[in-house]
């Protein structure tokens, strides 16, 4: 009897072609696994930023709600009281859909659902109060609807966070899930030409989604989503490298800025929507005041601020002026004007301070000044050496 110890090579052959066959399956299952987890996240993700879409129109709403209870106060007009009505209703209307919603749970949804159904009974309470108390029990209830509202913005505050929160960590996970994919990649070309095909399909199909994601992402640190300028943090990155260019370069640049003067009754009158309609006019009008080489960002609330290289006393101001001029004409909302004006200051480099945080505090010591002077005015700061300061003229003051 003849005794086999070595395998044939035709067993040799099999067994090579079934490990290769089984490690391909398993990898085959790995990128499947990954695939549906990242489909499951991004669905998720989509889940969640349409709770935050639906919690945003929820604070429109009460603030919408606020403002109506307050001028049915201040006036008992019929049309005020009949606004409360649909406002309340509309929030009725939205507590329930959160409530009927199957998408992701809401934090907080238990205490937020009772803090807007008593902020409704306090609105509803000014109308019956104006009837038969008068105006001041009526401002009183519309001043107990306000405090309920601030429990309510607090708490939809917290709970937007906390989604954010989810968002962010989601897409962390996506963007894991890309990078084994591309190990993945790696191995399959060494075991299999046809999975390779098929993997590199996927991989550019996660990858495209983690470059989005990255993108919203960076776009989301760096800037303000009312106005599409640069926020706090990029444009204090940029003032500190203009700084530092200016001072290698022995070269001056201007900052200014600026907030708007009667921006409070737009909202006050026609609610936080059309507030960021005019913000978004306010940025777009900016913009085109400014050179390409300038930059004009939004620091919060209807405060701007604008870097502008190699500009003096004399440039600053005059696109102060352009600045002012340009913010003054009418805003067109939806079947109603708002008028606004703009108060600046303008600080110098390196004449008022060498560093971003005494230029900005010589601006705002500035634009104080041109509020304090009676608003709607372009200020320079003031310098010790220069008692005489150059400002561009006062305007007349806007309409009441």
């Amino acid at each position: 009897m003849k005794l086999s110890i070595l395998p044939s090579a035709e067993r040799l052959v099999a067994l090579g072609l079934a490990v290769a066959g089984l490690t391909i399956l398993g990898l085959a299952f790995l990128v499947v696994s990954d695939l549906a987890r990242e489909s499951e996240l991004h669905e998720e993700v989509m889940a969640v930023q349409q709770a935050q879409d639906a919690l945003e129109a929820l604070r429109v709403q009460v603030n919408e709600l606020v403002a109506a209870a307050r001028l049915g106060a201040a006036t008992g007009g019929a049309g005020a009281f009949r606004n409360v009505e649909r406002r309340s209703a509309e929030i009725h209307a939205r507590l329930d859909a959160l409530r009927a919603d199957d998408g992701p749970a809401i934090p907080s949804l238990d205490v937020l659902v009772p803090q807007a159904r008593l902020l409704v009974v306090h609105a509803r309470s000014v109308a019956p109060a104006w009837t038969q108390h008068g105006g001041e029990a009526a401002a009183s209830a519309a001043g107990n609807a306000e405090k309920v509202a601030a429990e309510v913005g607090a708490t939809l505050d917290a709970t937007i966070e906390s989604l954010t929160t989810r968002v962010s960590d989601r897409s962390l996970a996506r963007i894991l899930i890309e990078r084994s994919l591309r190990r993945y990649v790696a191995w399959f070309v060494a075991g299999s030409l046809v999975a390779l095909a098929v993997l590199f399909v996927a991989f550019r199909r996660a990858q495209a989604l983690a470059r989005t994601a990255l993108r919203r992402i960076e776009w989301l640190a760096h800037f303000d989503s009312v106005t599409g300028l640069p926020n706090r943090a990029l444009l204090g990155d940029r003032l500190a490298q203009e700084a530092a260019r200016a001072r290698r370069a022995e070269e001056v640049f201007a900052v200014l800025l600026f907030d708007l003067d009667g921006f409070k009754s737009v909202n006050d009158t026609w609610g936080h929507s059309a507030g960021d309609r005019v913000l978004a006019a306010v940025a777009e009008r900016a913009r085109k005041c400014m050179r390409a080489s300038d930059t004009v960002g939004r620091l919060g609330g209807d405060e701007f601020l604008a870097i502008l290289p190699g500009t003096g006393d004399e440039g600053a101001l005059a696109v102060a002026e352009k600045l002012r001029i340009v913010l003054r004409e009418p805003y067109a909302l939806d079947g109603a004007v708002a008028n606004i004006g703009a108060s600046i200051g303008v600080s110098l480099f390196p004449l008022h301070g060498s560093d971003p945080e005494s230029l900005q505090r010589a601006a705002d010591a500035a634009l104080y000044e041109a509020k304090r002077e009676g608003k709607d005015r372009a200020r320079l700061a003031a310098n010790p050496s220069r008692p005489q300061e150059r400002n561009a003229p006062a305007a007349p003051a806007l309409p009441a």
